[in-house]
């Protein structure tokens, strides 16, 4: 996290506050929406089980951002012998950030049409894990296998959704 040194002390940029803000109002709406979907057989069948559930971690994780920015910064840079140095901040990388976005539409609009769910999935992570990771090639096939047929299992076994 960047922070300033201005004349009234530490304090983080505004864009953390404008994250946060932007993630609890997209939480807030799927929440909402998930609460409006029709729930014939209760909560363990409904349709907005899992939007919930998605909503409510955005939610705490907008809560914890908005916390992290507002004392996290003064606390940690107080410490540090140095922190009236400012910090270059690192330049951003728009190859990799179109990179992720073609490879997220190539594996929704591609691969999983293409191939099922698992097995898209399979490739996917494992693409990802290598590209970002570079790990040992065992760990990256064990990892993106295992994380594959977990979520399909979780979604068809405990959510009895159907994957394409």
């Amino acid at each position: 996290m960047q922070t300033r040194l201005t004349g009234r002390g530490l304090r983080p940029p505004v864009g953390d506050y404008v994250l946060a803000c932007s993630l609890a109002v997209l939480s807030v709406t799927v929440i909402v929406s998930a609460i409006r979907m029709p729930r014939p057989e209760g909560w363990s069948e409904a349709p907005g089980l899992f939007p919930l559930i998605c909503g409510l971690g955005l939610l705490g994780m907008a809560a914890i951002l908005a916390l992290a920015a507002w004392r996290g910064p003064a606390i940690e840079e107080a410490t540090n012998a140095d922190s009236t140095q400012s910090e270059e901040p690192e330049p951003v990388n728009i190859g990799r950030t179109l990179l992720v976005g073609a490879s997220v539409i190539l594996y929704a609009v591609v691969l999983i049409p293409l191939l099922s769910y698992t097995l898209a999935t399979v490739i996917y992570l494992f693409a990802v894990i290598w590209y970002f990771w570079r790990g040992k090639l065992l760990w990256i096939v064990l990892i993106s296998v295992g994380a594959a047929v977990f979520l399909s299992e979780t979604f068809q076994r405990a959510f009895s959704i159907m994957l394409p």
